[in-house]
């Protein structure tokens, strides 16, 4: 019990310091081999993806406002629909 109270006594008089210093200090370098910010994302880019949409998707858009296409989609899939429906273009 003794040698338990000498070591948590100890342990407390070793942090003392670098609570009441405001902190342990780190090398600006150092630190940011631990701690890596998010790469910052350019929003010309995801504005670019929101405008134009792929062939694939507006394909897509086409065949579920057009009910028989919709319809077939379902049960053949959306290539064989859209390509019964509106041709092979």
């Amino acid at each position: 019990m003794a040698n338990l109270l000498i070591l948590l006594l100890l342990t407390l008089v070793l942090t003392a310091p670098c609570c009441c210093d405001g902190g342990i200090k780190i090398n600006k370098k150092i630190a940011n081999e631990f701690v890596r910010r998010q790469k910052r994302s350019y929003p010309y880019h995801e504005r670019y993806y929101e405008m134009f949409k792929s062939p694939m998707e507006m394909k897509h858009e086409q065949c579920e406002n057009y009910a028989p296409c919709d319809y077939y989609s379902e049960i053949i899939g959306f290539q064989a629909a859209y390509a019964l429906t509106f041709g092979r273009t």
